[in-house]
């Protein structure tokens, strides 16, 4: 009998406990009022019609090129790029090379 008196007890102070940690302000969604003053000037189907134009675009970035500066418009060099620019910088005596 003390063990289920024990269990009860135990039980009753985790629920008050569990109670007693979620602030009762807590706004759970209910309630929930959007912006009803915002009227929308385009139709759906216009907005996914543009936004398929910027994705063919190049104008929305996904995965690792998503925090991209877009004040800049190029996206970097070719490997070639980048090797003929060292290339022409060891040439024109910008650069020592230590072998």
């Amino acid at each position: 009998m003390k063990a289920i008196a024990t269990i009860i007890a135990t039980a009753a102070l985790a629920l008050s406990a569990t109670t007693q940690a979620a602030p009762s302000d807590t706004n759970s969604g209910e309630g929930y009022q959007a912006d009803t003053s915002f009227v929308s000037t385009k139709t759906r189907a216009e907005v996914k019609a543009e936004t398929i134009a910027a994705i063919r675009r190049g104008e929305v970035f996904s995965g690792e090129l998503y925090p991209l500066d877009f004040a800049s418009p190029t996206r970097g060099k070719t490997r070639a790029e980048v090797k003929a620019e060292l290339a022409a910088a060891i040439r024109n005596g910008e650069l020592r090379v230590e072998y």
